[in-house]
């Protein structure tokens, strides 16, 4: 019934049923409303249709923004009622320039870093140049934001060229979370005969995506010698959408030829050592990391990562001796084989940038997971 009013009201918007042929339905089966939901549409028939030239309408005839993927999607910002349908309608025509919110860069002046960032959060990951000056640090680099615009171009430019340093809150976050030699802050890697081999560094980097509502990177690693294996190289899909407090990530290596142990973690920090949470569900772990510097005012920084298939085990393993001020990490535990795909999700929060304690992290993760059981299905 919801769906037919929409298509009444789109007659009544439009004065044209021809205008239907160009109509998607996106259904929420979910028990609750989703907020700023990225939708993804399936491009192939619109572009065909349109080419890139097109505009989204919701069905009060309000243009909607709108970006094509490198895989070839359409998506758009919406909000979605709890088990109902939301119509949308493409026309020809050319679509207003949006703000950018999803962003990722190389940054070949500091250490070939690369970092994206949404209005939730921003990462960093250790480039070439790192490594081979000798670098060992293998985890996500989180970088706290408290504003819902890009702001890392500017820290690096205020960095490197005015000695303005990224390590202190101007106004915006800053980077003040510690990595090491650990998963950091949601990495994963195998871990042959229960020893985690640390990916150093990424040897490439592919921006496939850069907003405005994701921005996609493909991440190849450099080749390491993996139990028998002489050369596996991993490669991940890292996705970060506007809104959303995780990062989506697709693993895969290329080189193995047997069915290995894959963990994914989170540090723990001798600050905080008892400010982890294991779900007894398997739905998420997280943590609230009290930062490198507590005394300074800097906040929490709140970890989470969400099982999009529950792990063989999740649990908190502590180091027999700290390693700088890292004293154990949370792993989950499972298996990857030759050519799977593995995917799960990871991301971050600020308490100066949206999240109100350990209590709302937890439920945001929650959310997220229960998200994933309720797919939204589209139709043309």
């Amino acid at each position: 019934m919801d769906q037919i009013k929409s298509l009444a009201l789109l007659v009544a918007l439009f004065g044209s049923t021809e205008l239907f042929a160009t109509t998607v339905s996106v259904y929420n089966p979910a028990p609750f409303v989703r907020q700023g939901a990225i939708v993804e549409i399936p491009g192939e028939k619109i572009l065909k249709s349109f080419g890139p030239d097109f505009i989204v309408y919701d069905t009060d005839g309000n243009s909607l923004i709108h970006q094509l993927t490198h895989d070839g999607k359409i998506l758009v910002e919406s909000n979605l009622p709890a088990q109902s349908t939301v119509i949308f309608s493409i026309e020809q025509g050319t679509p207003s320039v949006a703000d950018t919110i999803c962003i990722g860069q190389i940054r070949n002046d500091l250490q070939d870093d690369f970092t994206w960032e949404n209005d939730r959060s921003g990462y960093r990951l250790y480039g070439p140049s790192y490594r081979k000056g000798g670098g060992n640090v293998a985890g996500y680099d989180i970088w706290t934001k408290s504003v819902d615009y890009p702001v890392l171009a500017q820290r690096y430019v205020d960095h490197c060229q005015h000695g303005v340093s990224y390590h202190k809150d101007y106004g915006n976050g800053m980077d003040c979370y510690t990595v090491g030699k650990t998963l950091g802050a949601g990495m994963n890697a195998l871990a042959p005969e229960g020893e985690i081999a640390y990916p150093c560094a990424y040897e490439s980097c592919e921006i496939l995506d850069n907003g405005p509502l994701r921005t996609t990177a493909k991440i190849t690693c450099y080749p390491e010698k993996i139990g028998t294996d002489r050369e596996v190289v991993e490669e991940r899909i890292i996705s970060l959408d506007k809104g959303s407090w995780l990062n989506k990530t697709s693993v895969t290596y290329k080189g193995l030829s047997e069915k290995l142990p894959l963990v994914t973690g989170i540090v723990v920090h001798k600050q905080n050592q008892h400010g982890q949470v294991i779900d007894p569900q398997k739905r998420y772990v997280a943590y609230a990391d009290l930062t490198d510097n507590p005394d300074n005012g800097n906040g929490v920084i709140y970890i989470g990562i969400v099982n999009a298939q529950a792990p063989e085990s999740s649990t908190y393993e502590k180091y027999d001796e700290p390693l700088g001020d890292a004293v154990g990490q949370i792993l989950n535990k499972t298996e990857i084989a030759p050519g799977e795909i593995y995917t799960y999700y990871w991301g971050s929060g600020w308490s100066k940038g949206g999240v109100r304690g350990v209590d709302d992290w937890t439920a945001k993760l929650a959310r997220f997971h229960e998200e994933l059981k309720y797919p939204l299905v589209v139709k043309f």
